[in-house]
């Protein structure tokens, strides 16, 4: 064999086990540091679910205190309008619209001893059928607020402040 040769093949041998060498650290190394990213991610894996935990708590609460706070407006809401509709049922409370343009609003108001336009009463029955059909549409607009509170609450980040609809 020629000098060269054996240069080469010595070379060779030489790289071979400094390959080898930092085979088996590298292996050992990552083996270390696999063992410590592991425990890493599994103490990451508890704080992200007792963060989510205490997170879920707080929404549970809000939830909470929305539902008990609408029903309570619910409630008040029904007793005066359901205090309001047996008034105008029982005739103690009446209801009245303007009766431009009526011949026989033209005889009432030339009686009359004030400027205002003339009116008419409505028969009880009539005006409980209006004040039902207002309540109906009141009832719509507490469930619609009720349906804001709660995408405000639950669907929309809280630090972008999406609270547009209600203070």
């Amino acid at each position: 064999m020629s000098p060269a040769t054996v240069r080469g093949i010595a070379v060779l041998v030489v790289a071979s086990v400094i390959f080898g060498a930092g085979l088996l650290s590298g292996r050992a190394m990552v083996g270390k540091t696999f063992a410590e990213y592991r425990e890493d991610v599994a103490l990451d894996a508890l704080v992200d679910q007792a963060h989510f935990t205490v997170e879920q708590n707080k929404l549970n609460t809000k939830l909470a205190n929305l539902a008990q706070r609408h029903q309570q407006e619910k409630s008040r809401a029904e007793a005066a309008e359901d205090k309001l509709l047996a008034d105008v049922q029982s005739g103690d409370r009446g209801l009245s619209v303007n009766t431009n343009g009526c011949e026989a609003s033209a005889q009432a108001a030339a009686g009359s001893l004030d400027d205002a336009a003339p009116r008419a009463k409505l028969d009880p029955a009539h005006a409980g059928r209006i004040v039902t059909i207002t309540q109906d549409g009141d009832e719509a607009i507490r469930a619609l607020s009720a349906l804001q509170d709660y995408v405000a609450s639950v669907c929309l980040p809280v630090e972008n402040n999406y609270h547009l609809w209600r203070k």
